[in-house]
């Protein structure tokens, strides 16, 4: 497939995704809107707000990220001209904004994206396939863009897998989800 065809495909479910949002804002879960949107472990460095992440587990040289973390953000409408429409941004809250960038383990279900045509893509969701953003009332914070440098083994639909990679908060790269694990690589 070109790289092109690619692209265009990425482009038409990113677009569907963002028509699902906004038509399901009011349904989503409500479980997310009651996390607390700092820590309450904020200290001030030169003036300006940072996140002790010294309190999140580690395993190995990588942070464990709990999705309650990734799943606390919230959204802005913002009309974006090259689309030609309203769309939901997020707005990461100080957590995330320190954790963009960092090695990152993160847990969750398989889910598949063969309509991408790319073997080193998958999403890996905090829900199974039944209740994830796909299918269910998860909202777009409930999944993550895996991106491998090499080729991913043959994975079953809702299995439970773990990544490690470098985590990047995508706020308006509409070929990519919001969150993106770059040079994942699958965890045994």
């Amino acid at each position: 497939m070109s790289k092109i065809s690619n692209w265009s495909n990425r482009i038409g479910i990113f677009i569907g995704l963002t028509f699902f949002v906004i038509s399901c804002k009011d349904t989503k879960s409500t479980e997310s809107a009651t996390l607390p949107q700092t820590t309450d472990t904020t200290t001030v460095v030169n003036d300006n707000p940072a996140v002790d992440i010294s309190f999140f587990q580690k395993e190995g040289d990588h942070i464990v990220l709990p999705w309650k973390y990734l799943m606390n953000v919230t959204f802005e409408d913002m009309y974006k001209e090259d689309l030609g429409m309203e769309v939901q941004l997020p707005v990461f809250n100080d957590t995330l904004k320190v954790l963009d960038g960092k090695d990152v383990v993160v847990e969750g279900f398989y889910i598949p994206v063969d309509e991408t045509g790319d073997d080193k893509i998958v999403i890996l969701s905090a829900f199974p396939f039944a209740q994830c953003f796909f299918c269910g009332k998860a909202g777009v914070e409930s999944i993550i863009d895996i991106l491998s440098p090499k080729k991913l083994p043959t994975l079953k639909l809702d299995a439970k897998i773990k990544f490690k990679g470098r985590l990047k908060l995508n706020r308006d790269n509409f070929d990519y989800l919001i969150y993106v694990l770059e040079e994942a690589e699958l965890v045994q």
